[in-house]
Formats: structure tokens, sequence, C-alpha cells
């Protein structure tokens, strides 16, 4: 072990944190990257070319998908590493324009990548009707030039020469003088929209009015994330001492005994008991020349979950095999010459040292690497009646190891992946549900319901809130990294036995991509409640003077009975969605925790249809928030036509022509009633994957040819 660590130090030495900082720079390129071709989307005239750039946009978010899921595994990986020196030299031409930590990094590049793929799904539902034309043409040379300007402040953060403070001041200057002649541009827009009503008489479609208002709100986000990312404007959250030395405490000493784990260890002791059968019994040693390859697979491929011990075990089977065909060859190509032998491995090595860092290759390539090595010494120094058949032999002990671990395995305390899936998914909903109840809250105390009495958070309430929401992200997508983990898995497991129509991984992989939609919608929720109140800590009275006066009380919607609704509907199905993943789990999983209460075995025919009455009330409630937010409008424009047509100037009735924090106010509020109508048909969505899923698990609704 210490001459690994050795060379692993000095012979070109792979640091997680450094893979991290590499991984940040590639990712905020990229999302750059996707920021504009979704931006050439939004700026096409038809759906139709539309559709080129968001296939563009969408290519380059599966690659970074998958480059972020590996930054989140990197992050477990580094913390036994010197991040903070290793930070200090790879960043040190630039430490005076950026200066994250790896965990600020990866919070920065979720951030950007909920934002924008939010205008990614605007885009996508976007009509390119004549409002979204009119709009584009005003204001095309406006985006473009913001999106220079972004590129250009990224083109510095990754750079790997020394930038000098001022050049990079100026560059956000820039960056902020776009971004206020865009807000600009678009206040000039919807104020020559309004006087275009006042002629024609023709209303403003509220859902062109929230879409394209929900869009600039992202872009602003946006830019704002990078500009506070970045040294002149970064402010690093600091929790109290008391909450921090509290949250480790509680974390350092949380134990509680479950009897799973003691199963769990019950089951490896039986394996590796059984395994050693084939090494100590005389008998058996002899039949299987000493039986130590049986053994070395049965504790080898061991896992958590039935699935992940298949997967080990296919993985060690394939680099079994191919590492066996390459011994063979050298066997055939230079018998037992010993510096010929080595030379044929070097490629080999090399070549599998590379698929190594493939995470699908990962295992079979550390197997396929040193399995020619242990045949060719196994051929060159074992007895002679092992000289002619080691890699048969090799081969046959894996097959028999592999095999009698497949039966332990399942016959053994087995925990099916199927089920920690599920359970998995239960803690997703659950993040979401206690989301959504504090947005409701925090919206109630800027909007002094009876509730609250407060109007604003102050600064270090603020922090704590978002101290709490960045565990609660990092939470939620540890919770899906594990449940993409799970599918794979339980692809391989005899799902047959226990469902009627087996495991659907589409289906599934649907499942956790609506979870991301949903929890999407309610960080950007939680976005623009933040940005108003930061509208609101220089004066505390205007978000109440707005809602109570402007515009004869016209101004800002109101979403408290909604958020209640919607919070109380979502609260609803999510039990019922938990129940429903708790009865289909496997009856062993259920009995072995024992502290999850169940009254039933099996759904029941009553249980789809209280789904679909869920979904039918979600629907609704859709169709309603479109409705009033229309019938808003209207009376706000029919207030703003009366004023006009009794001789007043348009700057007299319309609150933000002269203050800017009053618009910065309203397209929040906009935005936020966007992202709640998106919310209730993101959980519709999931609500009929789900109600699909286990139609097709629990009842005879589908059958096969």
């Amino acid at each position: 072990m210490f001459m690994a660590i050795l060379v692993s130090l000095l012979i070109f030495p792979l640091f997680a944190t450094l893979d991290i900082e590499n991984r940040f720079n590639y990712c905020l390129l990229h999302l750059d990257q996707m920021q504009t071709f979704l931006l050439q989307a939004f700026l096409c005239q038809d759906s139709i070319s539309a559709k080129v750039s968001l296939a563009r946009a969408a290519i380059v978010e599966r690659r970074l998908r998958n480059t972020m899921n590996d930054m989140r595994q990197r992050l477990n990986e580094a913390y036994l590493e010197p991040s903070q020196l290793l930070r200090w030299i790879y960043n040190r031409q630039r430490k005076n324009i950026i200066d994250l930590t790896i965990e600020e990094q990866e919070d920065l590049i979720t951030s950007l990548m909920f934002h924008i793929c939010s205008l990614q799904a605007m885009i996508k539902q976007c009509t390119f009707n004549e409002y979204h034309h009119a709009l584009t043409n005003e204001l095309e040379s406006n985006l473009v030039d913001l999106m220079s300007s972004q590129s250009m402040i990224i083109s510095k953060l990754i750079s790997t020469s020394s930038i000098s403070t001022d050049v990079f001041l100026d560059c956000l200057n820039h960056l902020q003088t776009t971004m206020n002649s865009l807000n600009l541009a678009y206040k000039q827009v919807r104020l020559h929209r309004i006087e275009e009503v006042f002629q024609s008489g023709i209303k403003t479609q509220s859902e062109d009015h929230l879409s394209h208002t929900f869009f600039f709100f992202q872009l602003e986000t946006i830019a704002r994330l990078i500009t506070q990312a970045t040294v002149p404007n970064y402010k690093r959250i600091n929790t109290s001492k008391l909450l921090q030395i509290r949250n480790f405490l509680k974390d350092f000493f949380k134990f509680q005994f479950e009897w799973s784990r003691m199963l769990s260890a019950v089951k490896s002791m039986s394996i590796i008991g059984v395994g050693s059968i084939f090494v100590m019994v005389p008998s058996l040693a002899n039949s299987f020349a000493n039986g130590q390859w049986i053994l070395t697979g049965l504790c080898m491929t061991q896992g958590d979950t039935v699935g992940g011990a298949f997967t080990t075990m296919k993985m060690r089977l394939v680099g079994t095999l191919l590492g066996s065909m390459w011994a063979y060859a050298i066997y055939v190509a230079v018998g037992e010459d010993s510096y010929k032998i080595f030379g044929m491995l070097v490629p080999w090595l090399l070549l599998f040292g590379y698929l190594k860092l493939i995470p699908e290759w990962d295992y079979a390539a550390t197997v396929a690497a040193s399995t020619p090595i242990v045949v060719n010494l196994g051929r060159l120094y074992g007895d002679v009646f092992r000289q002619g058949n080691y890699v048969l032999l090799r081969i046959q002990e894996t097959i028999i190891g592999i095999g009698v671990g497949i039966v332990l395995t399942v016959l053994i305390f087995p925990i099916f992946a199927v089920d920690l899936l599920k359970t998995n998914i239960q803690g997703t909903l659950k993040t979401c549900r206690h989301a959504t109840e504090s947005i409701h809250f925090v919206y109630d105390q800027f909007f002094q319901h009876e509730h609250s009495r407060r109007l604003s958070i102050s600064i270090d309430q603020e922090q704590e809130i978002k101290f709490h929401i960045d565990l609660q992200r990092r939470h939620f997508h540890q919770l899906i990294s594990s449940q993409r983990t799970q599918v794979n898995y339980a692809s391989l497991e005899p799902s047959i036995w226990w469902f009627n129509y087996g495991f659907s991984s589409s289906r599934y992989n649907l499942l956790v991509q609506q979870q991301l939609d949903i929890f999407r919608m309610l960080h950007n929720m939680h976005t623009t409640l933040m940005h108003i109140n930061a509208c609101a800590q220089d004066n505390t009275e205007q978000i109440e003077e707005l809602r109570l006066n402007a515009a004869g009380g016209r101004f800002l919607p109101d979403l408290h009975s909604e958020l209640a609704d919607l919070s109380r509907q979502l609260s609803d199905c999510i039990d019922l969605w938990i129940s429903y993943l708790t009865l289909t789990q496997t009856t062993y999983y259920r009995w072995s925790r024992i502290h999850v209460p169940y009254k039933k075995k099996k759904l029941i025919k009553g249980d789809l249809s209280e789904n679909q009455q869920h979904l039918m009330e979600l629907h609704q409630t859709v169709i309603r928030l479109q409705n009033q937010h229309q019938n808003a409008m209207n009376r706000l424009l029919d207030y703003y036509t009366e004023k006009f047509h009794q001789g007043e100037e348009l700057s007299s009735f319309v609150p933000y022509i002269h203050d800017n924090q009053a618009e910065s106010i309203f397209v929040a509020i906009s935005a936020m009633y966007y992202s709640t109508i998106q919310l209730a048909q993101a959980a519709m969505a999931l609500g009929t994957t789900i109600h699909t899923i286990f139609e097709l698990e629990t009842t005879a609704v589908y059958r096969y040819f």
C-alpha cells in the first residue's frame, strides 16, 4: 500500500481537486456555448428553424450532465487531498478574479445549469407569434451584446494566462452596462406594447407576457450569478459558528442501529465463508487448484444491492475474458521469454489504463489489465500441472466464483436495487415538498399575509436561508445521482419475479428527469423571492406600497392563496406517490425495514383512481392560474387605458417607468407566477409517469402479444 501511494504521488499524480477545477472550466465554457445556442433558437422566426439550435443545445446538455455527475463524485474523493494548496497552485494566475472553493464551484455550475435549462424549457414551449417577433426584432442587438460580454467574462475566468484586475473590472462593467441596456430596451418594448393596446384594444396574452418575462429574468439571473462569483463582487456566506458546530456534531454523532446493516454484514460473512471452503477444504482445493480465484471472485463482486453485484460480476467476467485472451496470445507469440512477455504487456496496460478513466470500463479495465500478468506469472512459476491450462483455469474459477456469487447474492438477505431506487425517490419527493412549503412561507413574509408580519428578511437570515438551500440542493443532487446508478443496477435484476412486465428503465429515467424539472422550478421560485428581498432591503415599505396602491392595487398579482392551494395539492400527491412506492417494494425489503409502515400488501384499482383525481385537480389549478393572470392583466390594461383616455401621461400611472426597483420586482413576480404554473405542470407530468409505471408493475392493463 505504501508503494502504491508513493507511485501515485510521484508518477503523473491525478488529484481529484485538479480534476474538479478542469471540469469547472469545461462546464463554464460549454454552459456559455449552450446558452448561445438557446439564444439563437430564441431569435429564430419560427419553431422549425429553432429546432436546429435546440438540438445543438441538447447535445451540449448531455455532455455537461455527464461531466457534472463525475464532478460530484470527485468532491467526495477530494476530502483527503490538500485542496487549498492545489487550488492556489492551479489558480495562481487568476486569484485576483476568481477564488471559489471546489464546493462553491459545484454550486455555481449547478445553479447556472438550472437557469440555462429553464431557458431551454421556455423556448421549447414558445409559440413564435407576432408578440415574439416584435420583441426579438427590437431586442436582438441587445441580446447579442449581452452574450458577447458574458462570453468575454467566461473566457477571462477560464484563461490560463494572467489577467489584470483593471482589465477584468472593465469587462465586468461592460457586462453590467449591456445588462442595463437590455433591461431598458425591454422596458421600452413593454411600454410600446401598452401604447398599442390603447390604439388597437387588443390585449396582451398572459402566456406571452409571462414566458418572455421569465426568459429575461433568467438572463439577468445568469449574468448576476457569473458577476457575483468573481473576486471583486463575491461575498462568501459565513454561517454562524454555532450553526456549523451544531451541524458537525449532529452528523458526527449520528448513529442509528438498523437491522438492514446487520443483515448485510451477515450476508457478506456468509458469502466469504462459502468462498473459503474452496481454499480450506483439501478435496475442493485440489479439484480447483487451491481455488483462490473463486474466493477472490466472491470477495470482489459483492455489492450493496443485487443489481450492483450483478453489474460488478459482469464487468469482472468481461475483464477476465479479455485479459485471458491476451495472455493466451502472449503464450502463443513469445512462449516463456520474460522480456518479450513484458514488451507485449506494455501496450495492453497502456490501453486499459486509458479505458479505466471511462466510468463504464472502470472495474472491467482493471481486471483486464491485471489478468495477463497473473496468468503469465502462474504459467512461468506455477507447478507443472498448471503450465498449459492456466488461462482456462483462470476463466473456469472466475465463472464458478461468479455463479456461486449469483446464487448466494439472491438467496441470502437480498437487497434489490429497485427497492433502494424507490426509497431514494421518496427522499427526493419529500425534499420537493419541504422546498414548496418553505417558498410559501417566505412569500407570505414578503407580502404581509396573516401568517407573517415581516416585510423582508435580514441579511443574516438571508445567508442562513441560502446556506440551507445550498445544502438542500446538494442533498437533492446526491439522491438524483444515486437514482441514475440504481436504475442501471435494477435493469439487471430479475424484476419479472415481482413486477408484471419487468422493470422499465426508460420510464424510470424519465421519472428522474421529471424530478429534476420540479426541483428546477422550485429553485427558480426561490431565486425570484431572494431577488425581491434584495430589492426591498433599501426600502422595506416598497413591496407593500406596490401591492396595495400601485395602479389602483392592480400592479402586482397576489399568489398567496394559489401557493397555499398548490402546496396542499403537492403534499397530497407526494403522500400518495410515497405510498405507491412503499407498497410496490419487495416483500423482503418491507419486512427487513420494520420501521416502514404498511397496511396492505398490494395496490388496488381505487389507488390509481385517487391519483387520477389528484392529477385532474392539478390540471384545474394550471387553468385557474392562467385565467387569473389573464384577468389580472386585462384589469391592469383597462386601468391604463382609462387613465390614458383621461389625458394623463403614461409616466403618471405606469409605476415602473421611472422606478427601476419597481420594474425589477414586477419582472420577478411575473417570473414567479410563470414558475408556479410550470411547477404544477411538471407535477402533472411526474404523476402521469408514476401512474403509468405502477399500472405496468401491478396491473394487467398492458399485455404482450
